[in-house]
């Protein structure tokens, strides 16, 4: 996906003159430059073995701990080109090497009884350093992985599930920002940390931490700014905005998330509401203006649409043929493609190793097959309050996920067209 392919690895593939393998556990030797660079950063390195990948020489190595919390030696992977300029390091850490405030965070955090397989610490030249904190679990025979990434300050800032087993973080390299981007994150966010920057066909995606804020900034090819999207609680949105939200048709709605967004044009603040009579989003002005989102809509500031995976947008192409892709994100550890398919807007999901996980989209209650609404007539909730109606696709299955609610109780049926609860 992204992002340094260097003049050398043509090079290499022209003329046949070193190891270009991609075989990540390979034998293979680095430029004298990338080996001089290794000892100079880590002067106790031993037992280290190099290998060639994607345009970068790549050091596995071991050196001794710095602190006391685990004394021996750290296993260690450092990234380097052939000038012997570093990118990156990921250590692998015992959890009590861990900062304090991430120890705090994680056992405070809904992964805390999840079994602990591995901790990793990614150091990154111009960017953050994070951790991340590898959970496992087992439900109902499914075992299922999150990769929790923190701030030294204990910010959770990405989760992701089920990544792909060989996963060496490569794409997670930061290429620097220049020019009128640098520019604008020095005048807007000047004590801004960098946790990824990404370019795709021409656009630059930032991810920053603006003290404990998390925020994506989108630019276009030249370098302009179009839009700033920041998630909110709701105790962050301004009273005028909630008022607005109290005194419209959508009050009795539910809050499933809100979103800030600021572009060249203005800001306003987005709510996805969730209703029995079907979803909808909707935008709210400072002043109260609220504006229902339609399936059709523009992607405040432009969509970062351009930025989304070949792979990924071929398997949409492919599934949902003359589909719109509109915009991505990442919710609950899972990449969520928002696209629009034969007129209605849906939901499209892929794990960590970017395989298809589910397709989701909203139902009214007058679209339910004669079965399915039969099914729930006869079922023991048959007098339960229907809160949501969902269609959901899988790999294995298609059903409809009806949400039913009595009192603070709530139970969710998953039904097939044919009228069978699963």
């Amino acid at each position: 996906m992204k992002k340094l392919l260097c003049i050398f690895t043509l090079l290499c593939a022209v003329a046949g003159i070193c190891a270009c393998s991609d075989d990540s556990h390979g034998p293979g030797h680095a430029t004298p430059q990338a080996e001089q660079a290794l000892l100079a950063k880590y002067p106790t390195a031993t037992d280290i073995s190099w290998h060639y990948k994607h345009g970068y020489y790549i050091a596995d190595f071991l050196s001794a701990a710095t602190r006391a919390a685990a004394p021996g030696l750290l296993e260690r992977k450092a990234w380097f080109d052939a000038a012997g300029k570093w990118y990156m390091t990921e250590t692998e850490l015992p959890f009590a090497m861990l900062p304090e405030a991430v120890r705090n965070a994680f056992s405070a955090g809904e992964y805390a009884a999840w079994h602990v397989d591995d901790v990793d610490m990614i150091e990154r030249e111009g960017a953050e350093t994070v951790y991340v904190i590898q959970v496992e679990d087992k439900s109902a025979g499914i075992e299922t992985e999150v990769d929790l990434y923190y701030s030294p300050d204990g910010m959770l800032v990405k989760k992701v599930a089920d990544a792909d087993k060989d996963y060496d973080y490569e794409d997670f390299i930061p290429a620097l920002p220049a020019g009128a981007v640098s520019a604008y994150l020095t005048a807007n966010y000047p004590d801004a940390r960098i946790l990824d920057i990404d370019f795709e066909n021409g656009m630059t995606e930032v991810e920053i931490l603006d003290g404990r804020t998390r925020r994506d900034l989108l630019f276009d090819a030249a370098g302009n700014w179009l839009r700033t999207k920041t998630e909110v609680t709701r105790a962050e949105v301004p009273a005028t905005v909630m008022q607005a939200l109290a005194a419209s048709q959508y009050a009795s709605y539910r809050i499933d998330d809100i979103d800030h967004y600021r572009t060249p044009e203005g800001e306003f603040y987005r709510f996805e509401l969730d209703s029995a009579s079907g979803d909808i989003d909707i935008d709210i002005a400072p002043d109260g203006t609220i504006t229902v989102v339609s399936a059709d809509s523009d992607v405040p500031g432009g969509g970062n649409q351009q930025m989304l995976d070949k792979t990924v947008r071929e398997f949409i192409a492919k599934k949902y043929p003359g589909a719109t892709i509109r915009e991505f994100d990442y919710d609950d550890g899972l990449l969520e493609v928002e696209i629009v398919h034969e007129g209605r807007a849906k939901e499209v999901y892929f794990n960590g190793a970017g395989s298809w996980v589910k397709t989701e989209w909203d139902v009214r209650r007058n679209e339910l097959p004669a079965p399915v609404a039969s099914a729930v007539a006869a079922s023991q909730y048959a007098s339960w309050k229907i809160d949501d109606i969902e269609y959901v696709q899988t790999p294995s299955a298609e059903y409809y996920l009806i949400e039913l609610e009595q009192g603070s109780s709530e139970v969710r049926l998953r039904i097939t067209a044919s009228g069978e609860i699963l």
